[in-house]
């Protein structure tokens, strides 16, 4: 609060042009009667009592001082608070009490201050408890008047206000520790001096000693990485022009070069008059580990972390790409896919080392006989798929460089490879390969279609005799008639009763019934057990998925309401896989509410599984329905997860309560040093999001062993059991 020493004392008049008090006329005709003057006495000693005990019993001090700063009145609370009597304090000032002149002076300048003004003021003021000495904050409103006999005079009241102050300071020192303890590094930009403050872990991000910072500008500009610079520079001329709020994720370079990356994000929060900015403030965020845990990702995911070629999902992508190219380019390209002959007897014979050995050499010679235009992939296991591009226009031309390229294949392949056997003796291996080939142009066929016919003249080629090459021809049609048959009674399997349900049981690491997976079966009247992964995808390519998943969760509520009489299985959950395509129907979440209140049902027993193909989708509308879905109250589960690339920052925002590690990590996890750490990191980084994590799969007590230690919340697997009937399930679980 400040004081000012320049205040002058006042004389008891009023200034100049202040109203002066009014004299009460004298009427000397009145007749004087003794009775009414005692009435009336009486009448003024009751008001003067009412009003002293009005102004006695108010919370708020009330006080009266001349233009001296001396107290000419005060209430009860006054006198309580400096600890004194009424008859001590008129007469006196605040510093008598106190001890505290410099406040006394204050206290007197502001009565004159008030005095000079002739106004109404309300001043935020401090006094020190008489008793305590403990200093109150007071909110005072002050108004000047004049007495009967014209002496300026303020009247006060203050309202006690410290326990607000104190609340506000506490407030404010929990921000300031939260200001300083944050995991993101504030910054604030006073744009007309280019001075920026920091907190302290604006520094520990950068990695540079606060002492060290020069807080400009021009310093944090000569940190941002030299291909960001341009860019960054440019968002933040877009916030300070009030187009945009400033948010962007780039580079940073400490003092010793090591880059960092993070999100920057902040807003122009003061302009002047003309609009002008004069204040920014923001704050970074250190996502290095993210960028590096996405890069990890984006390796497994498009790269195969044994042979390192590109997998199967890169393949496709280029493969799309190159379907696209031909037909605006008019030149062929071709599509080899290749699976190696007896390959399960290398690994049932000699190892799994000597096996990996073997596909890490076949990867070496394919590479070395394609051009520098061409892809090899590993599509699984023992299939590499090679893709050609570009062939010649000409279909001749096209087909005679197509066979070169597989001739120098062949040869390659067929060449000894040196492996070690069981007792680490050296072992000159034979081994073949059965080919299956097709030459494309244009847009006639999609991805999918040309790797299943390239696929479909492989098995050709292994009918053959193996070690063989077989090109596509219509009359391999047989397997695509198979197809669209299936497709055709897939539409009717369900009402036919061809289809039913089977319970895959999940368990905590005691091996503890949690719940169930439903897994979906066809048992086809000519073709026999048709494999999940041969309907499925048809299911999903004919928009069929829908119906099949409408009848699944129906099939799923049903068995939920009746377990409700079954205590055994009265608490547990099933999950039900949602796809992408049922996601993506604008009413399938209505649905899902017409559903759940028709079984009478708890939401939080039912699980929907969803994979990373939900990423490919309309993400906003995708995100909207997946929190409509979690508001429900159904928990929401990603499966699969590692086989696609689903990027950290969409996972982060999405309800996810559930991680399910693909069983493709699970398989090699006891020999595959890449794998296990993929899986340990896929385990940490679900805890880390506030996820179960779940590993399906698991058919080794070892990989069940080295889950538990991970730290894997859910086990389901052969190991432990396998999918059932749900006959066969109730009869082993329905028995607490």
């Amino acid at each position: 609060m400040s004081v000012n020493p320049d205040a002058q004392e006042l004389p008891d008049a009023p200034p100049s042009g202040a109203p002066q008090a009014p004299m009460p006329d004298m009427d000397t005709s009145l007749t004087f009667d003794p009775l009414a003057l005692t009435e009336r006495v009486k009448a003024l000693e009751e008001e003067n009592f009412l009003l002293r005990m009005l102004v006695d019993t108010h919370p708020d001090i009330m006080f009266v001082k001349d233009a001296q700063g001396l107290f000419r009145f005060a209430n009860q609370t006054l006198i309580d608070f400096y600890g004194t009597t009424l008859e001590d304090i008129v007469g006196r000032e605040d510093s008598h009490y106190t001890g505290n002149t410099e406040q006394g002076h204050f206290f007197r300048r502001s009565v004159q201050q008030v005095l000079n003004k002739y106004e109404r003021e309300v001043i935020f003021e401090d006094a020190t408890d008489g008793e305590t000495g403990e200093v109150n904050h007071f909110r005072s409103i002050k108004q000047p008047f004049h007495s009967p006999q014209g002496t300026g005079m303020v009247a006060v009241l203050a309202h006690n206000i410290t326990t607000q102050v104190r609340e506000h300071e506490r407030k404010n020192r929990q921000i300031d520790h939260i200001y300083d303890t944050s995991l993101e590094g504030f910054w604030d930009w006073s744009i007309s001096d280019s001075q920026v403050t920091h907190n302290r872990r604006w520094s520990q991000i950068l990695e540079i000693p606060e002492s060290e910072l020069c807080n400009s500008l021009d310093e944090f500009a000569a940190m941002l990485h030299p291909d960001d610079t341009p860019e960054v520079m440019a968002a933040i001329e877009d916030c300070l022009a009030g187009k945009t709020p400033y948010y962007h994720r780039h580079r940073m370079l400490n003092r010793e070069g090591k880059v960092l990356w993070v999100i920057d994000k902040g807003d122009v929060i003061e302009r002047d008059r003309d609009g002008a900015p004069l204040r920014m403030i923001g704050s970074i965020t250190d996502i290095t580990r993210v960028v590096e845990s996405e890069a990890l990702l984006h390796q497994h995911n498009r790269f195969d972390s044994l042979t390192k070629l590109a997998n199967r999902c890169s393949l496709i992508d280029v493969l799309q790409q190159t379907i696209i190219t031909t037909a605006i380019r008019g030149d062929h390209a071709a599509l080899v896919f290749i699976d190696l002959d007896h390959f399960k007897k290398i690994n049932d014979l000699l190892g799994h080392a000597a096996g990996d050995h073997l596909l890490i050499e076949v990867a070496h010679r394919l590479s070395s006989q394609v051009r520098s235009t061409d892809m090899v992939a590993r599509f699984g296991g023992d299939e590499f798929v090679i893709l050609l591009q570009p062939l010649s226009a000409h279909e001749s031309d096209a087909r005679r460089e197509f066979e070169d390229v597989m001739g120098k294949l062949q040869y390659a392949l067929d060449q000894p490879y040196s492996l070690t056997g069981p007792s680490g003796q050296p072992l000159e291996h034979h081994s073949s390969a059965s080919m299956g080939s097709i030459i494309f142009h244009g847009r006639g066929l999609c991805a999918e279609e040309l790797i299943r016919r390239a696929d479909i003249a492989m098995y050709c080629a292994k009918d053959a005799g193996r070690n063989q090459r077989v090109s596509f021809d219509p009359s391999m049609r047989v397997e695509l008639e198979r197809a669209v048959q299936l497709e055709h009674d897939l539409r009717s399997a369900i009402e036919l009763g061809q289809m039913w349900i089977e319970l895959q049981p999940q368990f905590d690491q005691y091996q503890q019934l949690l719940g169930a997976e439903c897994l979906l079966r066809w048992r086809h009247p000519t073709y026999g057990m048709i494999s999940p992964f041969e309907f499925i995808p048809l299911a999903e390519k004919s928009l069929l998925i829908v119906t099949l998943g409408d009848w699944v969760l129906e099939e799923a509520c049903t068995l939920l309401t009746a377990w409700e009489s079954i205590p055994a299985l009265a608490n547990i959950h099933l999950s039900i896989n949602v796809s992408a395509r049922q996601i993506d129907n604008p009413s399938y979440v209505d649905e899902m509410v017409v559903t759940l209140a028709r079984h009478g049902i708890a939401p939080q027993r039912l699980q929907l599984e969803l994979t990373e193909s939900v990423f490919v989708c309309d993400m906003p509308t995708t995100v909207g329905r997946m929190h409509q879905l979690n508001a429900l109250g159904l928990s929401l589960s990603l499966d699969d997860f590692g086989t696609g690339f689903s990027s950290l920052t969409y996972i982060k925002q999405l309800p996810f309560s559930e991680l399910k590690i693909d069983r493709s990590f699970i398989n090699d996890l006891e020999h595959d040093v890449m794998d296990y750490r993929m899986v340990e990191f896929i385990v940490h980084l679900g805890h880390e999001l506030g996820m179960r994590v779940v590993a399906e799969g698991v058919e080794t007590r070892s990989q069940m062993d080295h889950l538990v230690t991970m730290g894997c919340d859910v086990i389901q697997g052969y190991l432990l059991a396998k999918p059932m009937p749900v006959t066969e399930f109730i009869k082993r679980h329905g028995v607490s």
